[in-house]
């Protein structure tokens, strides 16, 4: 396998380069100048024997902004189709798909998709499935394999984390790239989920400062673009908005909560006589207690309630997700108990798929937050997410700090409670 520079292209496959970078900046000038950042580098697979090939069909980046051409894949793109993968790949490095990936930390591998990782295969669907949906400006054209929220049967305007959690087993995950059919997607690279692959050049790319300023122009340019012309696709004003003009999200503001109580407990110490200091053997018969740090016991709540609509109980899985990583090793202290009017067994899960939804009935938060309180051990803290609509007791279990994810602004959360406002019944 060679790399090297765009002379390694014949004639005709640098014009259709030169070409799609114009039609693409054409199709969304708000993004001329990221399209532009982009580096070509060719990589030449034909010393390798056909079944060895890598799948370089979708132009896939790294996150230091090359882009990785092959002159077969290349010899059999239109201007459209290229343009339409050029703006689909800066759409994944601007909006730091690389360092989103859910398992990135977790796994620490660096196993190309065409291995076959089954976490890596989820992340690339999900996280085209988030862009996808907002590449419709002018005659953009989407190639037979691009993945679209509809083609999975999902909603529009979900983040990729939402779909990560929504997926679970519905796509198949385990199809080897590079035998690709009508409902996959070729490989993105390492500028979609961080992680590295053969083709990765050891050049220097778009420095760190460089990449800040860019996408600040790039928010700009959307911003001036929808006040010109009001057609800016509604996922890019949002990233726009939350570039140019940051608000706290409720994200972080549910994950720093969740932190804060998990620290608290794992910070607190208490005398054990199970275990005996070590002190013992020079305080002659008194037997000296040793000091125990417990790991946190964390519960969930989650409304599964007839009023729950699918973007509400997508967002729940994706904060089970989140509460999971939070706790790390204490993450088999977590149980999980669904609720409508009545509340379930408790499910200790790994992951957020595991999570078996149960219910659909009334709603009665009550009863699933005593259902926690019953949990032995008792738990530290409890998170509920829950839409609101239902009764709450006059306070809280005792001893036990309760969080509530709150996912529709016309629900109600008890005084006693520390509420972060989720608003997710939108993402229906």
């Amino acid at each position: 396998m060679k790399q090297g520079s765009l002379d390694m292209l014949g004639p005709t496959e640098r014009r259709l380069w030169a070409a799609a970078r114009v039609w693409a900046a054409h199709q969304v000038p708000y993004m001329a100048s990221a399209l532009l950042s982009l580096e070509p580098i060719v990589v030449d697979q034909l010393d390798l024997h056909p079944d060895q090939r890598l799948d370089l069909s979708a132009l896939p980046v790294d996150q230091s902004w090359h882009v990785y051409l092959d002159p077969e894949v290349m010899s059999e793109l239109d201007v459209p189709t290229t343009g339409f993968w050029l703006i689909h790949q800066v759409s994944h490095l601007l909006r730091h798909h690389g360092d989103r990936f859910p398992c990135r930390e977790v796994s620490g591998h660096q196993a190309p998709v065409s291995e076959g990782n089954p976490d890596q295969r989820r992340w690339n669907t999900a996280a085209d499935a988030e862009i996808n949906d907002d590449l419709v400006a002018g005659t953009t054209k989407r190639p037979d394999g691009a993945v679209t929220p509809h083609a999975l049967g999902l909603a529009d305007g979900w983040t990729a984390e939402q779909y990560w959690d929504a997926l679970g087993g519905a796509v198949d995950l385990q199809l080897p790239p590079g035998r690709l059919d009508d409902q996959s997607q070729g490989d993105c690279g390492s500028g979609c989920d961080g992680q590295g692959r053969p083709w990765d050049s050891d050049r220097s790319g778009l420095a760190d400062a460089a990449q800040k300023l860019l996408e600040r122009e790039v928010a700009r340019q959307i911003k001036e673009h929808q006040q010109l012309y009001g057609n800016t696709p509604a996922g890019w004003q949002r990233w726009a908005s939350e570039l140019l003009e940051p608000t706290v999200r409720w994200q972080q503001v549910l994950a720093a909560a969740v932190r804060r109580g998990v620290a608290d407990v794992a910070g607190r110490v208490d005398f054990s006589y199970r275990k005996p200091s070590r002190r013992s053997s020079i305080s002659g018969d008194v037997i000296l207690p040793s000091l125990r740090q417990p790991l946190p016991k964390v519960a969930m709540v989650l409304d599964t309630s007839g009023s729950m609509n699918d973007g509400m109980l997508a967002q729940s899985l994706a904060e089970v997700g989140g509460v999971l990583r939070s706790l790390g090793v204490g993450r088999r202290q977590l149980d999980i108990i669904c609720c409508d009017a009545e509340a379930f067994e408790a499910q200790k899960v790994m992951q957020a798929k595991d999570v078996i939804l149960l219910g659909g009935g009334g709603t009665d938060m009550g009863v699933g937050l005593a259902k926690a309180a019953e949990l032995r051990p008792k738990p530290d803290l409890i998170v509920v997410l829950t839409d609101g609509h239902t009764p709450w007791p006059a306070a809280a279990p005792k001893g036990i700090r309760v969080i509530v994810g709150l996912m529709d602004p016309r629900g109600s959360v008890p005084e006693w409670a520390r509420a972060i406002d989720i608003g997710a019944a939108d993402a229906a």
